[in-house]
This record gives C-alpha cells, structure tokens and sequence, in this order.
C-alpha cells in the first residue's frame, strides 16, 4: 500500500507561509525565498505546488473568502430572527474583520497586488462580489427588501474603510463606535 500524499497539507502551509509574510512584511518584501523559508521547505519545492508566486497569491485570496463566509454563516446559523442575523453580521464584520489587523494587512497587500498583477484582479473580483453580496443576503433575509444590495455595498465599503483608518492609526476607532455607525447605516437592528 502506497503511502498518502501530504501534498494538500504542504499547499496548506505553503499558503499560510504566505500570509504570515504578507501580514508582517508586505508584497513588496515577499518572495518564493521568504515563502519557502517561513515553510521550512527549500524554495525549489514550492514551485512543485504552485506554478508561480501569484498561484499561492491565488490559493490565498480564495481560502480567506472561504474561510470568512464558512465563519460567518456558521455564526449566522445560530440566529433565531433576521433582526439577531443582522446584529450576528454587524458583530463578525467588526470582531472578525475590521480589528483583526493582520488579517487587514493582508488584505489590503491583496488589493495593491491585484492592481498590479491581471492574474489576480479576476480573484479579487469574486472576493469583494461575495463580500458584498453576503451582506445583501443577510439585509434581504431581515426584511430591507430591494435596498439590501446598495445597503450590503455600503457596509463592505463602511468596513474596508474603517479597516483602512485603523492601520493608519490603531487607535481611531473602538468596536463599540464601529459598530454603533454601522447599525446607523443599516437602520434599528435588535439582538432578539
């Protein structure tokens, strides 16, 4: 019997290698080297995983998007009334996303990349349309009707940009004003 290929588990660390680079060095310093250094794997070996930097550039994008819609439907399952949905989302987009500040840092090396490089426009492209229209779902479910698509634009933008400010300056904002403007946006939301 042949042995199990651990090459899922390898394209896993080669991809969080990547994140824990961007997240504490930016693109601009990130290479297959430093990739494959924070790996423990000799550069050669990445390029048996990926074709190329942008490939794990790539990987990364999709497994965020993946990984933060799995997050917040998990959370969104628990909600018993749309009113709770729209404060459980309210909650994981300030919790999750705006003051996770690696996370941020990543993210917005992400999009400085995707104005760089084709390849990745496409990627980040579906990441901001499933952002938004996560947010739609939520606002439509809890009764905002045609308005929730605008209205699901207006909180990734209200996030992206309060994220954006709080990498400038750290201490602008707290979560509780964060979220307080948001709900403001979005109209009365209760926790019932």
């Amino acid at each position: 019997m042949g042995r199990k290929s651990n090459a899922d588990q390898r394209r896993r660390e080669i991809v969080q290698a990547l994140y824990d680079c961007l997240a504490e060095q930016g693109h601009e310093k990130v290479t297959i080297k430093t990739i494959a250094a924070r790996a423990g794997l000799p550069p050669g070996v990445i390029h048996y995983y990926f074709k190329s930097k942008d490939a794990i550039i790539a990987d990364l994008a999709r497994i965020l998007v993946e990984r933060y819609s799995q997050g917040i439907a998990k959370r969104l399952a628990a909600a018993r009334t749309d009113q709770a949905e729209i404060a459980i989302a309210l909650d994981y987009i300030v919790d999750e996303l705006i003051f996770d500040d690696p996370l941020n840092r990543v993210f917005f090396n992400l999009i400085q990349m995707a104005y760089e490089r084709k390849t990745l426009h496409s990627v980040m492209t579906a990441t901001f349309r499933t952002y938004r229209q996560r947010m739609a779902d939520v606002l439509a479910a809890a009764g905002r009707g045609t308005a929730s698509r605008p209205l699901g634009a207006s909180l990734v933008a209200m996030a992206e940009g309060f994220s954006l400010q709080r990498m400038v300056e750290p201490e602008a904002f707290t979560k509780a004003e964060v979220k307080d403007a948001l709900k403001r946006v979005i109209g009365p939301v209760s926790a019932s």
